[in-house]
């Protein structure tokens, strides 16, 4: 089985395009937290980092199908709260979330993607997807305009680390979208999926690189 994630700028394509290749590919599309389960009032601390877990194990309990589209990386918690300079969610730090994940990747309870497609635009087409889409509201849309450089800042130095684990995809339209990451799909695991030292680089490098927004 493979699994994959699909990351990127809001507006940029992320949920439609995991639902086109899931169909083309007959997988299964692993929807974002927010469409899958009501938050609780009040959230417990670890409650997000909970439904990644959740997530990843539908993925796994997908094995015999074939693919697994992840639609939001289940490592956001680190580079999201890093890119904003760990000021968000009450301030939750980075060896906060490092504590919550490492026992789970020990466990084989999360583990990396086989391979990320990391989709990109360029602003103005951001702009104009999100004025056409009048099925989302998009309420942190502005925010998320001003973390797409530390993303793709991050996503490089992850690729670094495991060379070919990060696709970047421009995404012009679904089909041209979906039929590049078709062809670029890895297959079946791959020896990083429960890697500590990969964890531990990554965790390193958001230590050590202020993200520069």
């Amino acid at each position: 089985m493979t699994i994959i994630s699909i990351e990127g700028a809001s507006a940029a394509g992320k949920t439609t395009t995991s639902a086109a290749l899931a169909a083309l590919k007959q997988g299964l599309h692993i929807q974002e937290v927010a469409m899958l389960w009501a938050k609780p009032e009040p959230a417990y601390p670890e409650w997000f980092f909970e439904r990644q877990a959740d997530r990843w194990q539908m993925a796994l309990e997908h094995e015999s199908s074939g693919l697994a589209v992840i639609d939001i990386d289940l490592f956001q918690p680190f580079w999201y709260n890093w890119a904003f300079g760990f000021t968000l969610f009450d301030r939750q730090s980075l060896e906060f979330v490092e504590a919550f994940y490492r026992p789970l990747i020990q466990a084989r309870k999360l583990g990396f993607p086989d391979a990320y497609f990391v989709l990109h635009a360029e602003e103005p087409r951001l702009r104009e997807r999100k004025a056409g889409d009048s099925t989302r509201l998009r309420r942190g849309f502005e925010q998320n305009m001003t973390f797409i450089e530390p993303q793709q800042k991050y996503f490089r130095a992850l690729n670094g680390f495991c060379p070919g684990l990060v696709h970047f995809v421009e995404s012009a339209d679904v089909p041209g979208t979906v039929a590049t990451i078709a062809d670029q799909l890895p297959s079946g695991q791959q020896a990083h999926r429960y890697s500590l030292e990969l964890f531990d680089q990554m965790v390193e490098w958001l230590r050590t690189h202020p993200a520069g927004r």
